[in-house]
């Protein structure tokens, strides 16, 4: 795993190979951590748009596929309007992690996908916590933040742009993801999954850089 990806062949991640060591080593801490029988509560975070359309269960079926024995929890589940900036911050260190479902930027064979003004604070307050945040992006999957550009676009209101690696290969997950899933995976049913070897690894703050 090179330090710096090369440019000839498409990437599979952005991150650099000290950045995938140390989310790793992040995700391994978090799933030695879990005791037996502890839930595991993911938030899907989604526009009322999204969530609306009519393939929204379809969506979510092949998101709790990846994610057996977690509990689903959506906007409408724990929140109002009215109370959602009162109870966010309450809430939201239940959260064992969160699936980020995105507008893709140019259609489903697209690489970008863009985040509203409260999805990118939600998407901040978790990645900064150390808690594993995945896009689900239709073509592609479930892809770890980390591994994934992130821009800061707007000026008055900020927004998020996600390009995800066009070498992403949904039949032959990274490393990253492998030790995501493993982070959420309810700790008894962690024996009926083979387990893979734990490479090492964390989050640099991807909100950090300036926008470009």
């Amino acid at each position: 795993m090179p330090d710096s990806p090369t440019t000839d062949a498409p990437l599979a991640t952005y991150a650099t190979a000290a950045q995938q060591r140390a989310y790793i080593a992040a995700m391994k801490k978090i799933r030695q951590a879990r005791k037996p029988g502890e839930p595991v509560r993911v938030y899907v975070c989604a526009s009322p748009h999204i969530a609306r359309r009519r393939h929204w269960d379809e969506r979510l079926a092949k998101i709790r596929h990846r994610l057996p024995g977690v509990q689903l929890v959506q906007f409408d589940d724990v929140f109002t309007p009215e109370n959602y900036t009162e109870k966010w911050p309450e809430l939201s260190p239940t959260f064992d992690g969160m699936v980020v479902v995105g507008t893709p930027k140019r259609g489903l064979q697209g690489h970008v996908y863009r985040l509203g003004e409260v999805a990118r604070l939600e998407v901040i307050d978790l990645v900064k916590t150390g808690r594993p945040v995945l896009l689900h992006a239709r073509r592609y999957g479930l892809i770890p933040f980390v591994d994934c550009k992130i821009h800061r676009v707007g000026e008055n209101i900020l927004r998020t742009k996600v390009t995800v690696p066009d070498g992403w290969d949904p039949s032959d997950y990274e490393p990253t993801l492998q030790a995501a899933l493993r982070a959420l995976r309810p700790r008894s049913t962690e024996a009926e999954s083979p387990r893979g070897a734990d490479a090492p690894s964390h989050l640099a703050h991807p909100f950090a850089a300036p926008p470009r």
